[in-house]
């Protein structure tokens, strides 16, 4: 699997910020976490997408919690994940990040999460570091 945007900052280089809407959420980590993210993506979701679009977006966001439960640290729901939403014209962003602040791509994924969010997403990454996260992209009407 390619990893693609390595490093890439949380709004494009060129976007203006007024440009970008954006909302940050808390999740408690744990069982749970994957319905509040998908409860919240509905929310910012629906004036934007057709339905096929909001149920792409339902899709992705729970593979990247899922992702930070099993594989970020965040087991139990006294641990936190973050994401934060960019809804942009052409675009919404998702970043997710976690007690561990991004990883590895592996060569050979053993679930299906990140090709999913390969297949579906426009663009997507990791950023590593203390604010490390793993990010995607997608397109509105097929525009970037």
């Amino acid at each position: 699997m390619t990893r693609r945007g390595e490093n890439q900052p949380t709004v494009r280089p060129g976007a203006p910020a007024s440009e970008a809407e954006g909302h940050h959420i808390h999740l408690c980590g744990g069982q749970h976490a994957a319905s509040g993210a998908r409860a919240a993506i509905d929310i910012l979701s629906a004036d934007v997408f057709d339905d096929h679009g909001c149920e792409d977006m339902r899709l992705m966001v729970s593979e990247l919690v899922a992702n930070s439960v099993r594989h970020g640290g965040a087991r139990t729901g006294r641990d936190s994940i973050d994401l934060t939403v960019f809804v942009r014209t052409s675009l919404m962003r998702v970043e997710c990040s976690d007690p561990v602040g991004g990883f590895e791509v592996p060569a050979s994924p053993d679930g299906y999460g990140l090709s999913i969010i390969d297949l579906l997403s426009s663009d997507w990454g990791v950023r590593y570091g203390s604010a490390g996260s793993i990010w995607f992209e997608y397109s509105r009407n097929g525009s970037d």
